[in-house]
């Protein structure tokens, strides 16, 4: 009798940390504003599923669901790739762009050294009133 009372003590227990670690959201609009996502309605055939606005909805055998979260993480990883790689491509055109701006002006710089260094001093005034 009382190893049914500790089990049963054990099981409430294990049972009420299980149901209070699990997150719970009256609507599905509430779960959306947790995790910060946008979520709305994609109709496939007649088939109605709240996700992700851009979380594609396949076809796998035979049955529609939404792209599963492995396949998903990893589009949003190879956007934001694609996004950095095309900052990074115009940064790097950017700074070729200032570096060839930067030689420009040193070249300027050394001309205008050269003809101050071959031109003879200009006359110093010393005339005095």
């Amino acid at each position: 009798m009382k190893t049914l009372w500790i089990l049963a003590a054990f099981g409430f227990l294990l049972l009420s940390s299980r149901a209070s670690s699990i997150e719970e959201y009256r609507t599905d609009a509430e779960a959306a504003a947790a995790y910060n996502v946008t979520r709305k309605h994609k109709v496939v055939d007649g088939h109605v599923f709240y996700v992700e606005e851009d979380r594609p909805i396949e076809k796998v055998a035979g049955l529609y669901r939404p792209m599963d979260m492995d396949s998903y993480i990893a589009l949003k990883f190879s956007k934001l790739q694609a996004q950095i790689d095309e900052l990074r491509k115009e940064t790097k055109a950017n700074v070729d762009d200032i570096k060839a701006q930067i030689d420009d002006l040193s070249r300027k710089i050394d001309q205008v050294s050269r003809r101050q260094a071959a031109s003879p001093p200009a006359a110093a005034n010393t005339t005095r009133p």
